[in-house]
């Protein structure tokens, strides 16, 4: 079964073809991706404007016309928090919608991370021992732990890095003043919400999302060396970036290693929050996990192949909202 999994994101809309009865890796055979830029079209009182909304649009319409070749058995289409938060989020997945040809669903926060924490399970290959699992979205931090493939404890908060800068950081860059507000602002939900894991025993903690990905080059490169595939991120090599950060505007931060122009913006207040949440965790570093939401969500929709003889239409009713 090919299985089309169309993933509508704060940047991008990226679409890949999977052949879920063929490989038992979350590997596409083919992908696709257009620029969403519903990140930047955003205002700070969460609308979409109409351009952004015309951009999404296209975005999906170009993965969905460029995917009609490969002629795949299943459309599944989602959108993170930046379709689930958005003010006009209901009018936005019924244009998406429209634009897919199928109907846009969206995961809870809780979903969302139960299933990259699936993802990371399934990469580290190894259950019966604790694992935690740190995830810096768009819209969203969250924090899972458990022993198996599915989480026995999840938190998740409306600090991701996108949000965070929208609420906080409108300057490029910032003022000193701003950045104070921000720290203020998550130092007094962030310890208190998460504190609990600092008691328990977090065994192997992972980290997921591109935020922290790119932290995690930035942190472990040097003049001399792009370090383009770190394995871990350090609390201690990350602490010092963030005053450097703080000083830098959007364009000189997408001039640093690792740090792409379209997450330039939103990585001072995912550096902010990384290193408090490692703090509060009391966790020196994560080891980096190349998998996320679309390789967990292709583990749920193979395992449902192999279950329901080829249907995924339960899964997917049941999934997404």
């Amino acid at each position: 079964m090919k299985l089309a999994l169309l993933d509508i994101g704060s940047t991008a809309a990226r679409l890949e073809i999977v052949d879920l009865g063929r490989s038992r890796m979350p590997r596409a055979d083919w992908s696709v991706k257009a620029r969403t830029r519903l990140a930047e079209r955003t205002g700070v009182d969460g609308v979409v404007d109409e351009r952004g909304v015309e951009l999404a649009v296209r975005a999906v319409q170009h993965c969905v016309r460029a995917a009609a070749d490969q002629r795949p058995d299943t459309l599944v289409a989602f959108g993170t928090s930046a379709v689930r938060d958005a003010t006009n989020g209901a009018r936005l997945r019924e244009e998406l919608s429209e634009a897919a040809g199928v109907r846009i669903g969206v995961l809870s926060p809780r979903d969302e991370a139960a299933v990259t924490y699936h993802a990371a399970r399934r990469w580290h290959a190894r259950c019966g021992q604790p694992m935690t699992t740190v995830d810096i979205g768009g819209g969203t931090i969250d924090v899972a732990t458990g022993l198996d493939l599915e989480p026995t404890d999840v938190v998740s908060l409306p600090f991701g890095a996108v949000r965070l800068t929208r609420q906080y950081l409108p300057d490029d860059p910032p003022s000193p003043e701003q950045v104070d507000e921000l720290v203020d602002a998550v130092r007094r939900t962030i310890p208190r919400s998460l504190s609990r894991f600092a008691e328990t025993d977090l065994g192997h903690p992972v980290a997921l999302s591109k935020v922290l990905r790119q932290l995690a080059v930035l942190t472990e490169s040097t003049p001399d060396r792009l370090a383009r595939h770190p394995d871990r991120l350090s609390r201690a090599k990350l602490r010092p970036w963030i005053p450097r950060l703080a000083e830098l505007d959007q364009a000189q931060r997408a001039a640093l290693p690792g740090v792409s122009r379209s997450r330039a913006r939103r990585i001072l207040a995912g550096a902010i929050v990384a290193e408090l949440i490692l703090r509060t965790i009391g966790v020196d570093e994560l080891e980096i996990c190349p998998w996320g939401l679309r390789e967990g969500l292709v583990f749920r929709f193979a395992e449902a192949h192999g279950e329901a003889g080829g249907d995924v239409r339960e899964l997917m009713t049941t999934l997404f909202r």
